[in-house]
């Protein structure tokens, strides 16, 4: 009995990138970047320097790459303490220098806070010590109920600090921040990007990705807990924008940095003009496609497959290229559009472009191209 396709649904709706095994090993170090190009300094910094930067506004506890802080609960938080109280060394601290020496937390967002808030017993967010393993005496101590020599010994605990300083190229930057853990997930490339870009390019981003048109193009099926959703969009934009042909590097973190720097240089209107180009884009696909817009659809498949990150470029871009007489001439053709989608997943070159080392220009330009062509060989010459 024939099986039927069925493929399972990842975490973000999504479906994962490959990258090809590599049998080659070389003698120098060249990709990602250059390790000489990293610039981290190795700071000991006492926690009563660090107090004071938060009271100034020097360290920023909420970058918006980061997973939300202050998410311990009261043992866990306390148990740190209780480790500093200790003499138990902490884990490093890694921060992001801006040109000011004010500080991002890169990673042990949770830790700062738990010092800050155990210090500044006024905040909101102050606690009392609860479940301590070993200084039992001190159960249900705020920070100033503490003997002046324990408080102390908080006060004048030296953290090591990694600094990772503002002169860092942003590609070396954002390999930095991927394989750094926060909270102990690994930061993702939409994440690093929505970190090194502040500005109107993060709200739009976000607004894209709620727009209902989207939100229906693509079944409501890509979650944004960790910006796949986002990603997904700035994928449209990056090559909507720029042309698929201008993607020379075979570099797509690059070209989607870059794409991100671009729309915070956009003025408002021309960002608006994106934004209406994209809703026209994703109605074009639900009307075309219906729920199988940007997923690889194959001949007696049952369930559908997950979002297609490259065939949503492909496909969405193209569209947005397509006259209003065109798109019509593809609506009334939709049977042999529907025919034709399926003969090209069919085709072995075109699913490597859209599954394997999707982001090499070779890969970019095929795939792009032969959506093209697909359209074109049912439009004519309209």
């Amino acid at each position: 009995m024939e099986q039927d396709n069925i493929e399972q649904e990842p975490f973000d709706g999504l479906e994962a990138e490959q990258e090809p095994d590599s049998s080659s090993l070389p003698e120098t170090i060249s990709d990602p970047f250059d390790p000489a190009q990293i610039k981290v300094s190795r700071k000991v910094v006492p926690i009563s320097s660090i107090v004071k930067r938060i009271d100034h506004d020097e360290i920023d506890l909420s970058p918006d790459f980061q997973r939300r802080a202050r998410i311990w609960d009261s043992v866990r938080k306390s148990r740190l303490i209780e480790s500093i109280l200790l003499r138990i060394p902490l884990p490093v601290f890694y921060v992001a220098a801006d040109y000011d020496e004010n500080w991002k937390v890169v990673d042990g967002l949770q830790r700062i806070t738990t010092i800050y808030d155990f210090i500044r017993h006024e905040s909101k967010d102050s606690f009392p010590l609860r479940g301590l393993e070993y200084l039992t005496p001190y159960e249900g101590a705020t920070f100033n109920e503490l003997p002046r020599s324990i408080a102390r010994r908080i006060d004048e605990t030296e953290l090591n600090v990694n600094v990772i300083e503002s002169g860092t190229p942003e590609p070396v930057m954002f390999n930095i921040f991927r394989r750094l853990n926060t909270g102990g997930i690994s930061l993702n490339s939409q994440e690093i990007r929505n970190a090194l870009h502040p500005g109107p390019v993060r709200q739009f981003l976000i607004e894209l990705a709620d727009e209902p048109n989207f939100q229906e193009a693509t079944g409501n099926g890509v979650r944004d807990e960790r910006m796949g959703a986002r990603e997904l969009v700035l994928r449209y934009c990056a090559f909507h924008i720029n042309g698929f042909e201008s993607y020379a590097a075979s570099d797509l973190d690059g070209f989607l940095n870059d794409s991100m720097r671009q729309i915070n240089s956009m003025t408002e209107k021309e960002r608006e003009s994106v934004r209406a180009d994209f809703r026209e884009a994703m109605y074009r696909a639900s009307l075309l496609f219906g729920s199988n817009a940007f997923r690889k659809s194959v001949r007696g498949q049952i369930r559908r497959s997950p979002i297609n990150r490259a065939l949503f470029e492909a496909v969405s871009v193209n569209l947005s290229e397509l006259s209003p007489l065109e798109l019509t001439a593809l609506c009334m053709d939709n049977n042999i559009l529907t025919e034709k989608m399926y003969q090209l997943m069919e085709d072995e070159l075109f699913i490597r472009s859209i599954s394997l080392s999707t982001g090499s220009r070779q890969m970019v330009l095929l795939r792009f191209r032969e959506i093209n062509r697909l359209f074109r060989s049912i439009v004519g010459d309209r």
